[in-house]
């Protein structure tokens, strides 16, 4: 979580408003994204921590499915 949530507060930080992060990733580079996130784990550990700031405080849509308001027939399994 804490390698895909850095990589998202990376995206939220430096990405253009409405860049796809598949963009985002072909403009500033595979390499770049990996020495951000791999190579530099203080930085990483910052970007993880940046990231539950941002989020803490919200509610979590997927906690209480009834009140969320999703149809959860879309998670049972399909016999073939």
């Amino acid at each position: 979580m804490e390698y895909s949530g850095a990589f998202l507060q990376l995206y939220r930080e430096e990405g253009w408003y409405l860049e796809r992060t598949v963009h985002y990733i072909g403009r500033v580079g595979l390499d770049y994204v990996k020495k951000k996130i791999l190579e530099d784990e203080a930085g990483r550990k910052a970007l993880w921590e940046r990231l539950q700031f941002a989020l803490d405080g919200e509610p979590d849509p997927w906690f209480e499915s009834s009140q969320a308001q999703v149809d959860v027939r879309q998670f049972t399994p399909l016999t073939v």
